[in-house]
């Protein structure tokens, strides 16, 4: 990884997706080489994480329990593991697990799928700050390619445990990566406890069909 300064790496395509929307193995080439500082510190990412989640959105700190430690752990073994397998051909046993994660995340901590859009913001900017001069534009961009992807998977399981436990209730306006939102999904910023939608930001995802 060349510094911020010099030619640096010949840039991954970014303006097509699959039609799957996982990301390419140029996108995941640049991610996992960018893995090396965060697999060498990943309480610090988790910590980070954390950090960056609870400043944009202070009232998700009272999703989780007081002992971070544990949910830290599994956070940054995922990450690692998505970054790892997402290098192979065979995804699916990945895909279950990040349904399963989003369906647990909602039944146990109540992370409904509109609550993504926080989740990826403070994972590329938790990336960013452990990564630190390695990071550039252009690594920001895959890192967001990948969170959108996890992201999509684990809301796709938030869902279907959202539709067991009330089948009538739709939240089609927060489907991260579906066609509803596929255009964009906003920054956003510091929300109240009315859960409602930050106005004024900047887009995130775009659209890269």
């Amino acid at each position: 990884m060349g510094s911020p300064t010099g030619s640096g790496p010949t840039r991954a395509r970014t303006d097509t997706r699959p039609s799957d929307g996982r990301p390419t193995p140029e996108v995941m080439a640049e991610v996992q080489r960018s893995c090396r500082a965060v697999a060498d510190r990943p309480e610090r990412l988790a910590e980070v994480f954390y950090a960056h989640l609870f400043e944009m959105a202070p009232w998700a700190r009272s999703m989780f329990g007081t002992d971070m430690t544990g949910q830290m752990q599994r956070m940054t073994a995922t990450l690692l593991a998505a970054v790892q397998q997402l290098t192979t051909s065979d995804t699916a046993d990945l895909e279950l697990v990040l349904h399963r994660m989003g369906a647990d995340h909602y039944v146990r901590h109540g992370v409904e799928p509109k609550h993504y859009l926080y989740i990826a913001h403070a994972l590329t900017r938790a990336v960013r700050d452990v990564a630190g001069w390695e990071y550039s534009g252009h690594l920001n961009s895959c890192w967001v390619w990948l969170s959108e992807w996890v992201c999509r998977h684990m809301i796709a399981g938030a869902r279907e445990a959202i539709a067991e436990q009330n089948p009538v209730e739709d939240d089609a306006g927060w489907r991260l990566g579906e066609r509803a939102t596929a255009a964009a999904i906003p920054s956003p910023r510091a929300e109240p406890a009315t859960h409602s939608r930050p106005r004024h930001a900047r887009r995130l995802f775009r659209n890269r069909g």
